[in-house]
Parts: structure tokens; C-alpha cells; sequence
């Protein structure tokens, strides 16, 4: 039976009340926010910007929607494309630090999360320095709660959101005045702090309120010391009589003349608001759950249990990471990729203690998880949900190194296993570690034991031919399921395993087996010759398909001569704008056909056959890898094989006289 699970606890806000960035012009980033929503037929998230320079821009498509959504009434208002785009390129929106546009979106309207389109950037990113970065805005209801207000009158509100960011336009004052009780409406909920003397006053506008019908005098909210955080959004917004109820001047607020007999009623049907927010769930306040996405259920009972340890390994090209991608990663799963190399480290991958600048320019050290961390936070934290954390080229780095005191987690549970009143499931990691740093960020307990929870899969890739690499010990792969991933056409497609290379008419399943056959031939010369075998993911289509700008010309017997005499005429000044043509299409074209000798050619050359290329080769009359390469690439057709001896030729073209 599909039932719905319990209620989620989500992280607490971070209030960010400290933070010193401004945003001026705050009605007229709010409502480009609005606008840009509603020309993007309201996606629940929206990349919109690109970098340009330093700065930031309207993307491509979102400028286009923009212009094709506003196009009647900017036609009927005079208001020209550049016009429109320079003024939303030239709002906070854009302007603006990401911090700054937390607090207003995230912390006062509740409209929108902000965050960077590369997710690996901090908030603070854009703290020093005029550089901005790409963003995004993941939008909240009441995005849909404005939409319903602009839908019963779209264009008169349209103008009002145009006229708000600075365009010229006419506009409805009862539209406007509408937009901004209930943008007013939706801030009831965001928090300030001032600074009084030694303590500090958190508060919200309903406590403004209070105390003006309390006391009727003017309620100052400069504080003590310079605002900070949503409070600067407060005196923007008042500033910009964006509250009916209040007016503001010099950091004094008053009851709005205007309101003043309505303000009593206003306050109380605040204050219902903020109760009915405080709402606690009987029965479930025994369970504490203090990170985003946690079910109320017991975790261990509710997790999945398909977590488990791959190692795939096969010669290079094999098909290991398109294994992965077809078996391994399923619709819903969440997937990290990262490549171990010989300079990483369990610090880079666990994490490490970095030092943070915060706000007051103070200089503190803190933990800074590493993906395997991260990763194992958030399989934590969502029981439900499958992750799989992908390690390519396993074997290019130090791995027992790399996972340190962490490499005892690989061990995995193969039956449930209660321990201190929890109950595991099979996936989980049999043993828990001590580890306070990476328990406090996952379990936010110092002295929890960490483990990898049953809901989490590691993959790995290794490469058997790769040499100058890290040897994986006995102790580090049994806690691994080997798997092989065989070299072999069976399940290759056939837009790739029938290509032909370049002009030359044999395919590159042919190629690829005739000469993996001579490779694992050459055992006696050969060390480990079966991982010298070229995979069959080795090339991509792209790099098989033949350009036939590199034909000759008429007139010319080879590529090569064509190509030299238009070299000496560009030399000497005397070439014409057809044979400029005719030399930048032969420079494409060698370019492009030189893709297949470049990657194959060149790899059987200096590897497979490095200590015996007459096994594969003419060295009668191929003295060089230059050689050869230059060989293949100015000949024609069947003549570009001729860089191997005979009987390899004979092998490729069975039927005719290679």
C-alpha cells in the first residue's frame, strides 16, 4: 500500500544575521526575481545568469523568454530590447553579492534559495573582489502565491514589477499598492537583530508593531552598532515603502497615517500567523532530527540496503565507466564522481581542518569535509534514497592512503547487527570508526561512531595496463567485489563496432580484434600482454570518421605534395585566396583524421609494442613513431596500413592484396 512517510524535519535556517553585505534597491531586485519567474513559465528552479568578464548576465535563453514574453507591452510602452535587457543586467540581482541576496530571498520573503550555479563554490565566494559568479534560484510557493495575484490582472501587474526595477512605464497604483501588502504579508516571518548596548535584539516587524501600539512613540532600529544582515533588508524596504503599515525616516519607524486605524487588527492577525508557524508535532517531539531531509522513522529501519563495494577492472577502454553508468546508476540515484591521482590525499578526500574568515575579518579553523564526507552525510541524512559515490582510476593514487582509518568502514554487514540499541542492516559498515571531525559533521555528535550506511555504494574503475601506479594490497581489494569487465564486441554498438577508420574500409571491430589477437601473441615479449589489449570503448565514433577535404586534389598524386607546394606558395607571398581556402581545409581535415593514429596508433607504438614493434609494424621501412604517423595520415585508403608488416596487412584485408 503507497502511504505517505511521516513528516521531515529540515535544518534550521541559518540566520546569517551577521553578514555586512547591502543590497540597495531592494524592491527592484525583487521584483526582477518576480519578473524573471514568470517569463520562465515558473520552473521550481531557475539558472539565470552567465558570466561575462567579472560580471554577470542575463543567460541566453532567459534573455530570449524575457524579450518574447514582455514584447507586447515594451511595443505598446516604447520600450526597446536593449533597453530591457541593460536595465535587468544592471540589477542587484546581478550586482549584488550572493550573501546578499540570501538574506532578502532566504531570510525576509521566503522566495526563492540563492545559490551558485557551481555548487562547490561558498556563499562567500564573491566576498572579495568585484567578480561575480553564475547563480541560481530555487523558487518557494509563494512564488505561486504572488503568481495567483498577478494572474487576475498579468499585464497591469507586469508594469508595476517593470517599473519597480526602473523602466518607464504606466502603472496601476491599486495593482502596485496590492503587490506590496502582500509582499508585506510574506515578510511577516523573517527575523533582524540589533545591536542595544552589551546584548542584542532579535525581532521581527510584528514586535514593531507591538510597540507602536503600545506606546505610539518612534521605534528606533539603528541599534547601537552598524546593521548587520536582514536588518539592512528592513531599512531598505522601509525606505522604499515597501511596509503600508510603517513609515521610516533616520532609523525611526511610525505607524503609516495612512493605516493607522487598521494597524490593531493587523498586529493580531500577525501575531495568529506566527503561532499557527510554531507548530509542533504530538507524539513525534521525543525525536530529534537535525538535518534537512531526515524521516522522523527510526533511520535504520527505513534504509535501504543495496549499499555494497565494486571494483571494476579491464584494460583501458573496456567499457568500465559505461558499465557503471548503465548497471550501476538508476533513475533517482545520487551520484559523485571523483579520480584519485598520485597528489591525493586523505585529506582531500576525508577532509581537513582550513582556516575560515568570518564576517569581522576573525580568523577561525574549522572542519572542511571532503566528498567521501559529504557524500556519506547526505546518504545519512536521506535513508530512502540510493547514492553511489564513483572513484575512477582507483589505482592512480595511493588508495589504502587515501582512506586511512576510514579503509575498516569497507567492510560491510552481511546480516542485520544490533549495537547500542540500533539495529543495522545488511550494507551497513560492520565496524564503526572514531573519527570526531567527520561525526560532527555528519551526526553533529563528536563521539558517534562513523560508518557507512547501508544506502551508499562505492564503485571503483582500475586500469590493469596503467603503469607508474599504486599496487591495490591483498587486505584492501578482498573488501571489494572484484568484477571483471570483459573486452569483447557482444554488447558495443553497432555505430561504433562497425565504423570504419577513416577511408580505409576496415571496421574497427575488425582492426580492434586482429590486433588484440597479435598482442596477446606477443606474451613472450610482452610482460602481462592481455592488459595491453586495446579496449573496445578505446576511440569514439567521432574519431573514426574520415574527412575528405584530405583527398588530393586533382592533379596531385599525394596529400602530402598538395599540402608542401601551398606551404612554399604561402612562404614566398604568392598564393591566392582559393589556395588559402584549399590550405586552412587540408589543416582542418589532417587535423581531424590525425584524431585515430594520435590515440591508437601512437599507444601501440609506445606501449603495447614498445620493446618489439616488429611484431606489428614495418621497421623495415618505419623507423620512427613520426614516421609512422606521418605515414598514415598523408596516405589514401587501404595504403594508410602500410605502416604494418605484411602479414598484418593480410589480416585486415584477407580478400585483396594489401
Amino acid at each position: 500500500m503507497n502511504r505517505p512517510d511521516n513528516v521531515l524535519a529540515y535544518d534550521e535556517m541559518d540566520l546569517k544575521l551577521g553578514i555586512k553585505s547591502s543590497l540597495p534597491h531592494v524592491k527592484s531586485t525583487l521584483a526582477l526575481a518576480i519578473l524573471l519567474w514568470e517569463c520562465a513559465d515558473h520552473p521550481a528552479e531557475l539558472e539565470y545568469s552567465k558570466q561575462q568578464g567579472d560580471e554577470t548576465v542575463l543567460s541566453d535563453q532567459l534573455e530570449q523568454w524575457v524579450v518574447d514574453y514582455l514584447a507586447d507591452i515594451c511595443e505598446e510602452d516604447g520600450i526597446t530590447r536593449d533597453d530591457l535587457v541593460s536595465q535587468f543586467n544592471n540589477n542587484q540581482l546581478f550586482k549584488s553579492q550572493m550573501e546578499a541576496l540570501i538574506v532578502a530571498f532566504e531570510l525576509v520573503w521566503k522566495l526563492a534559495k540563492v545559490g551558485f550555479v557551481d555548487e562547490s563554490k561558498p556563499a562567500s565566494a564573491e566576498r572579495k573582489g568585484r567578480i561575480r559568479y553564475p547563480k541560481k534560484l530555487t523558487y518557494s510557493i509563494n512564488a505561486d502565491i504572488i503568481h495567483s495575484v498577478i494572474r487576475g490582472n498579468e499585464n497591469a501587474y507586469l508594469r508595476v514589477l517593470l517599473a519597480w526595477t526602473g523602466l518607464e512605464t504606466a502603472i496601476d497604483p491599486e495593482c502596485e499598492e496590492t503587490l506590496i501588502y502582500l509582499l508585506t504579508a510574506l515578510s511577516e516571518g523573517a527575523v533582524f537583530r540589533l545591536e542595544d548596548g552589551e546584548r542584542d535584539v532579535i525581532f521581527n516587524q510584528n514586535s514593531i508593531y507591538r510597540k507602536l501600539l503600545e506606546t505610539a512613540d518612534v521605534v528606533d532600529i539603528n541599534g547601537d552598532k552598524e546593521a548587520k544582515g536582514s536588518l539592512r533588508i528592513l531599512k531598505s524596504l522601509l525606505s522604499e515603502n515597501m511596509n503600508p503599515y510603517l513609515s521610516y525616516a533616520n532609523g525611526g519607524v511610525t505607524a503609516a497615517d495612512t493605516n493607522s486605524e487598521k494597524l490593531d487588527d493587523y498586529q493580531k492577525r500577525v501575531d495568529t500567523l506566527l503561532r499557527l508557524y510554531a507548530t509542533k508535532v504530538i507524539g513525534l517531539d521525543d525525536l530529534d532530527a537535525d538535518t534537512e531531509g531526515i524521516s522522523l522513522d527510526n533511520l535504520e529501519e527505513s534504509r535501504l540496503t543495496n549499499g555494497t563495494n565494486i571494483l571494476l577492472y579491464g584494460v583501458p577502454g573496456s567499457g568500465k565507466s559505461w558499465t557503471i553508468e548503465h548497471e550501476y546508476c538508476h533513475a533517482g540515484s545520487s551520484v559523485e564522481r571523483l579520480v584519485f591521482h598520485p597528489d591525493y590525499t586523505n585529506a582531500d578526500f576525508i577532509g581537513q581542518i582550513l582556516p575560515v574568515v568570518d564576517s569581522d575579518k576573525q580568523v577561525t579553523y574549522e572542519f572542511t569535509a571532503g566528498p567521501f564526507t559529504t557524500i556519506l552525510k547526505e546518504a545519512y541524512t536521506h535513508p530512502t534514497k540510493e547514492y553511489i559515490l564513483i572513484i575512477e582510476e582507483i589505482n592512480r593514487g595511493n588508495a589504502p592512503a587515501i582512506f586511512g582509518e576510514i579503509f575498516q568502514l569497507l567492510d560491510r554487514l552481511d546480516g542485520p547487527k544490533t549495537e547500542d540499541g540500533i539495529t543495522y542492516p545488511i550494507g551497513t559498515s560492520e565496524y564503526g570508526v572514531t573519527h570526531k571531525y567527520m561525526a560532527e559533521c555528519i551526526y553533529g555528535d563528536p563521539s558517534h561512531k562513523v560508518r557507512i550506511p547501508s544506502n551508499l555504494s562505492i564503485v571503483g574503475t582500475m586500469n590493469t595496463s596503467d603503469q607508474n601506479v599504486f599496487t591495490l594490497d591483498t587486505a584492501f581489494q578482498r573488501r571489494w567485489h572484484m568484477r571483471l569487465i570483459e573486452n569483447n564486441f557482444d554488447n558495443v554498438r553497432p555505430s561504433l563496432a562497425n565504423a570504419q577508420i577513416l577511408d580505409t574500409e576496415v571496421t574497427w571491430q575488425t582492426f580492434c580484434e586482429k590486433v588484440n589477437n597479435i598482442i596477446v601473441g606477443n606474451k613472450a615479449k610482452m610482460a602481462s600482454a592481455e592488459d595491453k589489449r586495446l579496449g573496445v570503448y578505446f576511440v569514439h565514433e567521432r574519431g573514426l570518421t574520415f574527412d575528405t577535404r584530405a583527398l588530393p586534389s586533382e592533379g596531385y598524386v599525394s596529400l602530402l605534395t598538395e599540402y608542401n607546394d601551398l606551404l612554399r606558395s604561402e612562404r614566398l607571398g604568392e598564393i591566392s585566396d582559393a589556395q588559402v581556402q584549399r590550405l586552412n581545409d587540408i589543416r582542418a581535415a589532417v587535423m581531424h583524421n590525425r584524431m585515430f593514429p594520435e590515440k591508437v596508433i601512437k599507444y601501440l607504438w609506445d606501449d603495447a609494442f614498445k620493446f618489439n614493434p616488429e611484431a606489428l609494424f614495418d621497421t623495415d621501412n618505419m623507423e620512427s613513431l613520426e614516421q609512422v604517423i606521418r605515414t598514415f595520415v598523408y596516405s589514401v585508403g587501404h595504403e594508410r596500413f602500410k605502416i604494418f608488416k605484411k602479414t598484418v596487412r593480410d589480416l585486415l584485408y584477407p580478400d585483396t592484396q594489401a
